[in-house]
């Protein structure tokens, strides 16, 4: 399977890169990055030395002989590159928040920019297998869900989905790594900042909630989330979650008939 990635600099397209130069069936073909076209994948991701892979330019033309893309843009970014992708008939795996959300209206709450493209919303995949694998498999566009979402929506949906949670009393207590908000410097990702602590990362407004609410109402009727807490620690990858914990903890009370 020929497969290229569009944005293949940031810790997001290094880590698929390392996945994929070895994995037996893929070939790899383009990797895009404007800031690093023409040099080798190494001067972004010094673990990858030893390819002789180069980063190209963004040019939609050069992807379309590829089996599927991967666009690994920074958020806001991907909803102009995908849409011509598509329309050439690839396969579009997007690693961004573009196409995650199906509320046009939430892009402009949690995001800050009017979605371009809401038709695409209601036609792309919410790519988290364990909730919509035959979707996955039948789809030409999947949007990866982001990191914390991930961890709440699969610790919570078995216990929403059997109502034995009141869903009015859901508290998210999540921590990240510092490559969860990027390659791009500031003052929070700065090493001395973090190291050794926990601090409080948007405590309301979290871009992740609406995926959250979006898959607990769909597996549970799930209307809102009142309680959040996500946190930034000194990790470098992201992220782990201490719902997965508390799910756990309840299953194991339900099963041998302890209260709640």
């Amino acid at each position: 399977m020929k497969v290229s990635i569009v944005g293949g600099s940031g810790y997001v397209g290094g880590e698929l890169l390392r996945l994929l130069i070895n994995h037996p069936k893929s070939e790899i073909g383009v990797i895009t990055s404007e800031h690093h076209a023409g040099e080798p994948i190494y001067r972004a991701h010094p673990n990858l030395r030893g390819t002789s892979l180069k980063f190209e330019t963004n040019d939609v033309e050069k992807l379309i002989n590829s089996d599927v893309v991967f666009t690994a843009l920074p958020h806001g970014k991907s909803r102009d590159v995908v849409p011509q992708l598509l329309e050439r008939g690839v396969k579009v795996v997007d690693l961004g928040a573009d196409f995650r959300l199906k509320d046009p209206s939430a892009y402009e709450h949690y995001y800050g920019f009017e979605h371009n493209n809401p038709d695409l919303l209601q036609k792309s995949q919410y790519g988290l297998p364990e909730l919509h694998r035959d979707e996955i498999r039948n789809t030409h566009f999947v949007s990866v869900p982001g990191c914390m979402a991930t961890a709440a929506i699969l610790s919570l949906a078995p216990i929403v989905k059997s109502k034995v949670i009141d869903p009015e009393r859901i508290v998210v207590d999540a921590k990240i790594g510092s490559s969860g908000s990027g390659s791009g410097p500031s003052e929070a990702s700065n090493h001395p900042e973090r190291s050794g602590g926990v601090r409080v990362y948007k405590a309301t407004g979290h871009r992740h909630i609406p995926e959250i609410e979006q898959e607990l109402t769909r597996v549970g009727g799930l209307r809102a989330l009142r309680e959040n807490g996500f946190g930034q620690e000194g990790s470098v990858r992201s992220s782990q979650s201490e719902s997965r914990r508390g799910y756990e903890l309840l299953r194991y009370r339900i099963r041998n008939g302890q209260p709640l």
